[in-house]
């Protein structure tokens, strides 16, 4: 399968950190917007402490009889509309809008083995589409991190392992 994807640096340049290191980079999956911006929460209070950056992976999929360059919808309604979910909430981020047919193959090709990454979720008693994704992740040698809400107050749920 193939897969299209575009960067919206919501950020300045990266090139005044060039004599620094590498960084660690903390990937957000979007699942939703309530759902994303509490992992967002979460992943910059962890990116804090680890001087890392946060990114968001959002895999929209362009239905097949269309061609994969050609989505329904305008690459600039997208990226404003991540952009201002991004606003909200006021996190130092980019965003990677890739376009593609099948999610889980766009995100593996996306992250580097040993990749931190953020899902958001809602606590439900079954298995949630986003908790089956992030064990999916699991299963391929990433570090998946659940964010979600009881209640109403943020938590972070679940291990690095």
């Amino acid at each position: 399968m193939s897969m299209l994807g575009s960067r919206d640096f919501i950020r300045p340049s990266e090139s005044s950190h060039s004599s620094r290191p590498t960084r660690i980079t903390i990937f957000v999956l979007f699942t939703g917007v309530g759902e994303t911006l509490d992992a967002l929460w979460s992943a910059a209070r962890l990116a804090r402490g680890l001087d890392a950056h946060v990114e968001i992976i959002v895999p929209e999929i362009v239905p097949y009889p269309l061609p994969l360059d050609e989505p329904p919808v305008r690459r600039s309604f997208w990226n404003q509309r991540y952009r201002t979910i991004v606003e909200q909430a006021g996190i130092d981020t980019s965003i990677h809008v890739c376009l593609c047919r099948e999610p889980r193959e766009a995100v593996n090709r996306l992250l580097t083995p040993g990749s931190i990454v953020v899902i958001g979720t809602r606590h439900r008693w079954w298995p949630t589409r986003e908790y089956c994704f992030g064990r999916w992740l699991r299963t391929k040698g990433y570090q998946v991190i659940f964010a979600g809400t009881r209640s109403g107050a943020s938590e972070v749920k679940g291990t690095y392992a």
